[in-house]
């Protein structure tokens, strides 16, 4: 939530509180009664939408560029190694389609790193018997395949997470603003009855109705207009 959002979901909460404790009061009084139910759904509404733009991909991206790192590693022990068995064997071939720089690799988009490796990996296969004794093992060969799978996999997952939140954002962003609304609109209206017929319950009203500015929260790009009470 951004800083409004914040302060008026509080302020609707103190509501919902202020309703639940002085219940009997609105019993004989349906519409205010339905008003009151609108609104403890759409508390609910602004919880569940809050924890769902709240879902954070900072950890997801972290893990990613780990195995990433991992991985280039590898390419780098595999591709110096075939380079070994290349020199050796004064295999010309070998070494050009050996041939993979770190450099290149950290500045290349992730569906031609997974081109590079898938590549390296199909040309080191049949030299994995010489590369073991240059430290460079069965599980790191493959990991240019597997791990080049897994690392295109991840980023629609992230990718899906940050449409979600940025939905359940605009969704909660709108939700915040019509309940404000409500409020103002319907809720204040009805409740001048109680001016006249109970003005100590108007009065606590007046009081759960005022709006506390906390903080906390992002700023907003777009403020959600509050009406002076």
């Amino acid at each position: 939530m951004n800083k409004r959002e914040l302060n008026l979901s509080g302020m609707f909460q103190t509501l919902e509180e202020f309703f639940k404790k002085n219940e009997l009061s609105f019993n004989d009084k349906p519409v205010i009664v339905n008003v009151i139910a609108d609104l403890k759904q759409r508390n609910q509404n602004i919880s569940i939408l809050n924890e769902a733009q709240s879902i954070s991909t900072r950890a997801d991206f972290v893990i990613k560029a780990d195995d990433k790192k991992l991985l280039i590693n590898n390419a780098i022990k595999v591709s110096d190694g075939l380079k070994v068995i290349a020199a050796m064997n004064k295999d010309t071939r070998l070494k050009i389609e050996a041939d993979i720089s770190r450099w290149e690799l950290n500045r290349s988009r992730e569906n031609e790193i997974v081109v590079q490796l898938k590549r390296l990996f199909t040309t080191a296969l049949p030299f994995a018997a010489e590369l073991m004794p240059l430290g460079i093992t069965s599980e790191i060969i493959d990991s240019l395949d597997s791990d080049t799978s897994k690392l295109m996999k991840s980023s629609p997952a992230i990718k899906n997470i940050k449409v979600k939140t940025k939905q359940a954002t605009a969704e909660l962003n709108q939700l915040v603003l019509e309940t404000n609304n409500l409020i103002r609109e319907t809720l204040d209206p009805l409740m001048l009855l109680f001016k006249i017929l109970d003005p100590t319950l108007y009065g606590e009203y007046r009081n759960a109705r005022k709006i506390i500015h906390v903080n906390g929260g992002r700023n907003a790009k777009s403020d959600i207009p509050i009406t002076p009470q």
